[in-house]
């Protein structure tokens, strides 16, 4: 379920189809701008009630990444 709720939110956001979302996929290979990306991540914390840390940020380097953040938090 949280994998379907992230692939709305990065179809609505990110403006990419769901079946071009790859949770493996890299996100500097998403092609999308730092701002973009900002918003992304603000969305997921307001959805989720959860707060980053700048570690964490500094972790994320896939969707799949941002998924097991959010499970850990939940």
């Amino acid at each position: 379920m949280l994998r379907e709720e992230l692939i709305k939110i990065v179809e609505e956001n990110l403006n990419i189809d769901a079946e071009n979302i790859d949770f493996a996929t890299k996100i500097e290979d998403l092609d999308i701008d730092s701002i973009d990306l900002l918003d992304f991540i603000m969305t997921i914390e307001d959805k989720y009630d959860i707060e980053f840390s700048d570690e964490e940020l500094d972790q994320i380097k896939s969707l799949e990444d941002i998924e097991e953040l959010i499970e850990k938090k939940k």
